[in-house]
């Protein structure tokens, strides 16, 4: 498995992990998780870069509706939340460095 694979898979494990448990500091453990992921396979394509930015945003207000399904609505809105998190930390990461690869000469 790579890097990127690997640094997903934890993203994700992390996410649904702090839904069902309280782990201190889970917010920043994604979003660093979501930079150090868009940091080291940037994200080139404007669709794709896009794509993440809509899950960012978007993703959370969709997942709110999930609570109403009994007992594990909520875990999963939770899980959806944690990854948009990550979502937008790779976001980030992949427009600052578009943004200085446009730049830099």
């Amino acid at each position: 498995m790579n890097l990127e694979k690997s640094l997903m898979a934890v993203m994700v494990l992390v996410a649904i992990v702090a839904s069902v448990i309280a782990i201190p500091y889970s917010a920043l453990i994604l979003i660093l998780l979501g930079i150090v992921a868009g940091s080291v396979n940037p994200v080139t394509e404007i669709l794709e870069r896009t794509a993440y930015l809509i899950v960012a945003v978007a993703g959370p207000q969709a997942a709110d509706n999930l609570d109403a399904i009994p007992v594990i609505g909520s875990i999963i809105n939770s899980s959806i939340d944690g990854i948009a998190i990550a979502a937008a930390g790779m976001w980030a990461a992949s427009f600052v460095i578009s943004l200085i690869n446009r730049i830099k000469p």
